[in-house]
């Protein structure tokens, strides 16, 4: 029998209730992310929470371990994998903008246009909440305008957004977040209109974020995508990030009838 840390579940995970996944799915979910695996913290966490829904993510190092979810009693979906890159902005060499773009700071006037452009953008693209098949699709599409609408209404001094414009036309929007503890700084989502992608338009903004940055003072820059999406890692790549860790996602469904 595999010999599991006697860690606190709660304490590693920061696993909790997500209010804003429950109401938008009409389910009590709960999720959370660990670098470790503590099935026993964790059988005691759903005692004491029952969840409809719990999405845990673990550090691809404990892979060895995942199997061990089968036995909590839940439908067990794997539903994807996120990388993330980083990279040292103190050793960054500026590049120029290929493109003529205008960058605007969002603020509370341009929530419309935000909550417009985003599901343009993100239409088809696949996370963990599509590969579950019990949870609307439309709700998901939601739940990115909500994200991303996030980092205007939530007024925190330790976020940045920015509306991006081609001639007068906005083609894309970035999102990102700041973290003095480490003096780091992360973008959390970008997007460009697809009419425009492959222009260079995504490589700008990722060079946009990291001039700000840079300027700014931050020393280490994060970004994040599901493995499947190749094309972004290609311009991270290009544009001086390292690939850094690794984390699997699974949703666990309460049972219903022997079925999700």
């Amino acid at each position: 029998m595999t010999k599991l840390p006697n860690i606190n579940f709660v304490e590693i995970n920061m696993l909790s209730y997500s209010k804003a996944d429950s109401d938008r799915f009409g389910l009590n979910v709960h999720r959370g992310v660990s670098e470790e695996f503590n099935l026993v913290g964790l059988n005691q966490y759903i005692a004491d929470n029952n969840p409809e829904l719990l999405i845990l993510r673990y550090a691809a190092e404990t892979i060895e371990k995942h199997y061990l979810l089968n036995s909590l009693g839940y439908a067990l979906l794997f539903t994807d994998a996120l990388v993330y890159y980083e990279m040292s902005l103190s050793k960054l060499m500026p590049k120029p903008l290929r493109n003529a773009l205008s960058f605007v700071e969002i603020g509370d006037g341009q929530l419309a246009l935000l909550g417009e452009i985003v599901p343009v953008i993100f239409k088809d693209y696949k996370n963990h909440y599509f590969s579950n098949p019990a949870l609307n699709k439309e709700n998901i599409l939601a739940g990115y305008i909500e994200w991303a609408s996030d980092y205007v209404n939530s007024k925190q001094p330790n976020r940045k957004s920015w509306l991006v414009y081609k001639e007068e036309v906005l083609i894309g929007f970035a999102t990102c977040s700041m973290y003095a503890h480490n003096n780091s700084c992360e973008g959390v989502l970008y997007g460009v209109h697809p009419g425009y992608a492959g222009g260079g338009v995504y490589t700008d903004i990722i060079r946009f974020s990291q001039n700000y940055f840079k300027e700014a003072g931050y020393e280490k820059m994060l970004v994040s995508t599901q493995i499947q999406n190749y094309a972004v890692q290609k311009v991270w790549q290009k544009e001086g990030f390292l690939i850094s860790n690794a984390y699997y996602t699974y949703h666990l469904m309460r049972k219903k009838n022997d079925t999700i």
